[in-house]
């Protein structure tokens, strides 16, 4: 794995562990990488908590433009469209899920997938939530969706948010 791809998914899980702590009252800070898995092991006094993280995006264009900008690569593409991209980042989130779920982790171990909604805001993907699709068979304790989502023309703040989905 690169150091890009290292940062970037200490990224996710730092911005959840705010969230979370925020959330909780708890104070959970980054305690070693995990042996893989999970990812990160995060304690806030002797209380451990697992995290394993993925990233999901609008579709492989998207992906691949976010990614080659991220690692500087000449000439890496600068924009991007899609049709029906919110529709899109939920197949996606799904799909994500149903890799995750069909491996084995560690008791207790916590999903976070990371969203990188550059065009759907927090109001617009609220509504589509009950259209992912979790999986019955899974070893996580919790699965949490989350992002950094624009603001609407709707009057949505936008903002670091966070779901919980089991």
């Amino acid at each position: 794995m690169d150091t890009t791809q290292e940062k970037h998914e200490r990224a996710v899980a730092d911005g959840f562990i705010d969230w979370y702590n925020e959330r909780h009252g708890t104070t959970y800070s980054f305690h070693t990488r995990g042996a893989d898995p999970p990812d990160f092991i995060y304690r806030d006094g002797r209380q451990e908590m697992l995290l394993e993280t993925t990233a999901t995006y609008y579709d492989a264009p998207h992906a691949t433009m976010l990614w080659q900008n991220a690692r500087g690569i000449p000439d890496a593409p600068e924009t991007w469209s899609s049709e029906g991209p919110d529709r899109k980042l939920v197949a996606m989130a799904s799909a994500a899920l149903k890799k995750k779920c069909a491996k084995d982790y560690p008791r207790k171990c916590i999903l976070v997938v990371g969203l990188y909604p550059d065009i759907t805001s927090a109001e617009e993907f609220q509504e589509l939530l009950p259209d992912i699709q979790i999986p019955e068979e899974c070893s996580f304790t919790a699965i949490y969706l989350a992002g950094a989502f624009p603001s609407s023309s709707g009057g949505t703040k936008g903002g670091y948010y966070c779901w919980k989905l089991v």
